[in-house]
């Protein structure tokens, strides 16, 4: 069973268990979104299109993760003008896993096995991805004192 939905401006089609990347969305850790604006459903023998939305159809996900993107490098340049600009950009994003998917009154939910997959694969790329803490300075160490 399959979906396509629409969010943040982009279509994006999902299945249950499946781990996707969204534009940034507000929303805590290991919070549920709920996506309304299903433009197709199929359960493998039938496809229901929307007009433009299936009725009764939703995708819900859990939130795992907010990052940044890898840096896009865009270099712009003038030829015969000596004009060059050079920028980096990264994008912010929501990893999302999709725990249920519904439509025509038939639910799909995802393997267990799977959304705990999702849920270490988050939390690694978090000790991945965060910056490690600033070592102390002599005048730090000092004010501390002696190890006990």
């Amino acid at each position: 069973m399959y979906s396509v939905i629409k969010t943040s401006g982009f279509q994006y089609k999902v299945a249950a268990g499946q781990i996707l990347r969204l534009p940034l969305v507000q929303a805590d850790l290991g919070s549920t979104l709920t996506f309304d604006q299903v433009l197709l459903a199929s359960d493998g023998s039938s496809v229901n299109v929307g007009q433009p939305v299936v009725a009764g159809a939703k995708v819900t996900a859990e939130v795992l993760v907010h990052g940044q993107e890898r840096k896009i490098m865009v270099f712009r340049r003038k030829r015969r003008k000596g004009f060059r600009r050079l920028r980096g950009h990264r994008q912010q994003f929501t990893e999302v896993v999709i725990t249920t998917v519904e439509a025509a009154g038939k639910s799909e939910a995802a393997d267990a096995n799977r959304i705990e997959f999702a849920r270490k694969r988050a939390k690694a790329f978090i000790v991945r991805h965060t910056p490690a803490p600033r070592p102390l300075t002599r005048k730090e160490k000092v004010a501390a004192g002696p190890k006990a």
